[in-house]
C-alpha cells in the first residue's frame, strides 16, 4: 500500500533537486543558440504572427467577434504544452539512467522536471497571447481569473500521464512509439482547429462521450477564460459546472493513478535501466 502523503513529503524534501534539474534543462536548451533564452519568446511569437497573417489576410475565416488565429493558438499552446511534456517524459528515466544508478532521490522528480520546464515555456506563450488579445482589441473574458486553475489542472493531468509513460517505458521499450501514435490520433479528436459548436450536432450520448476527452475540456476552459462569451459554446446538456466537475475529477484521478503506477514500478528502475 502506497502512502501518498509520505511519498509527496519525500518529493518536497528534494524540491531543491527538482529546481536544479529545471534550471539545468533550461540552461542546456538555450546555452548554445546565439539568442539564448529569447527563443522561449521568439518561437511562440512567430507562431502567432504566422497564424495571424494566414488567417487574417490569406485565408479569411469568419468567426464570432474575435480573429480565428486567436481561437487557433488558444488551443495549440495548451496542446504543445502537453505533447512536448509527454514526448520528453517518456524516455526521461532512461535518459537520466546514470544518475538513477548512482544516487538515491525520488525518481518522480525526473518526469516532474520535464513538465516543469515546459510549464515555464507555456506560461511565456500564454503571456504573449494575452498581449495579442489586447492588441487585437479582443474582449477579455470575465472568467479570466480561472486561468491559473486551468493551468494547474492541466499540469496535474500531464504529470499523471508522464508518470505512466515514463515508468512503463523503462520496462516496455515500445511505449514511446505507442505514445507517438496515440498523440497523433488524440490531436484530431480534440477541438483545436475546429470550434466546439460543430460538435454540438452529435447526438446526446455520443456528445457526452466526446466531451469526456480531458483535452477537449481543458482547451475549452482556456478559451472560456480568455475569450469573452466563449462559455456560450458549451453544449447546454453539459453545462459549465458539469464540465468543471468532470475535468477536476479526471485530472485528479489521472494524476493519482499515474503516481501510484510510477511508485509500483520504481523499485525495478535500477535493474531495468
Amino acid at each position: 500500500m502506497i502512502n501518498l502523503f509520505q511519498e509527496l513529503k519525500k518529493i518536497i524534501k528534494y524540491r531543491h533537486l527538482l529546481f536544479r534539474l529545471v534550471i539545468v534543462e533550461l540552461k542546456v536548451r538555450y546555452k548554445h543558440p546565439f539568442l539564448g533564452f529569447l527563443w522561449a519568446f521568439i518561437v511562440p511569437l512567430f507562431m502567432i504572427l504566422i497564424f495571424m497573417f494566414m488567417f487574417s489576410y490569406v485565408i479569411k475565416l469568419p468567426h464570432k467577434g474575435y480573429p480565428f488565429f486567436i481561437f487557433l493558438v488558444s488551443g495549440l499552446f495548451p496542446w504543445n504544452y502537453l505533447i512536448l511534456s509527454i514526448s520528453a517524459s517518456t524516455t526521461s528515466l532512461l535518459d537520466r539512467g546514470d544518475i538513477i544508478k548512482k544516487v538515491y532521490f525520488p525518481r518522480a522528480i525526473i518526469p516532474m522536471s520535464i513538465v516543469a520546464v515546459n510549464l515555464v515555456l507555456f506560461i511565456f506563450s500564454l503571456g504573449l497571447m494575452l498581449v495579442f488579445l489586447i492588441i487585437c482589441k479582443v474582449k477579455l473574458s470575465p472568467l479570466i481569473f480561472l486561468l491559473p486553475v486551468i493551468i494547474l489542472m492541466q499540469t496535474f493531468f500531464i504529470l499523471g500521464l508522464s508518470f505512466i509513460v515514463s515508468s512503463l517505458q523503462v520496462k516496455y521499450r515500445d511505449v514511446k512509439y505507442i505514445v507517438e501514435v496515440l498523440l497523433f490520433v488524440w490531436f484530431y479528436l480534440t477541438p483545436i482547429f475546429y470550434p466546439l459548436d460543430l460538435i454540438a450536432i452529435i447526438p446526446g450520448p455520443l456528445l457526452k462521450i466526446y466531451m469526456l476527452n480531458p483535452l477537449t475540456q481543458i482547451i475549452t476552459f482556456y478559451r472560456i477564460a480568455l475569450i469573452s462569451n466563449y462559455v456560450n459554446n458549451i453544449p447546454p446538456q453539459i453545462g459549465l459546472f458539469g464540465l468543471m466537475l468532470s475535468n477536476f475529477l479526471i485530472c485528479t484521478t489521472v494524476f493519482l493513478f499515474g503516481f501510484v503506477i510510477f511508485k509500483k514500478q520504481e523499485p525495478q528502475f535500477v535493474d531495468l535501466i
